[in-house]
């Protein structure tokens, strides 16, 4: 039974993770393994991990389930990534670039925890 104003207790938050997590986790791994019997080009194998990050990220949003701005971060770089690479860009260099990006980010983050 769901209470009517869309936030569940965390008893109820911490059940609905208990099962999100392994799923999420089920489904990387059958990727993996799917990526590896087909041969699947590395940039492919990118985006379907970035869609499947993000996919993880907007079902604990529909669950009233915070969402996790570190995997948010992350499943936007693989999914860049990888379509940088599909789409044949690869001789810019996004990567290093993403990655000097999203430290900075995170240690401006860490930084600003630390002052409060």
């Amino acid at each position: 039974m769901q209470p009517t104003s869309g936030q569940g207790s965390s008893t109820e938050e911490g059940e609905l993770i208990g099962h999100l997590d392994p799923m999420a986790w089920a489904i990387f791994i059958i990727w993996i393994g799917t990526a590896m019997l087909v041969a699947m080009p590395w940039g492919w194998f990118l985006v379907g991990l970035g869609i499947l990050i993000m996919a993880a990220q907007l079902a604990r949003s529909q669950m009233n389930i915070k969402i996790e701005g570190f995997w948010v971060a992350w499943g936007a770089v693989f999914l860049i990534g990888g379509l940088w690479t599909v789409l044949n860009f690869a001789s810019w260099p996004l990567t290093p670039i993403i990655l000097i990006l999203l430290g900075v980010v995170l240690l401006g983050k860490a930084i600003i925890s630390i002052r409060r």
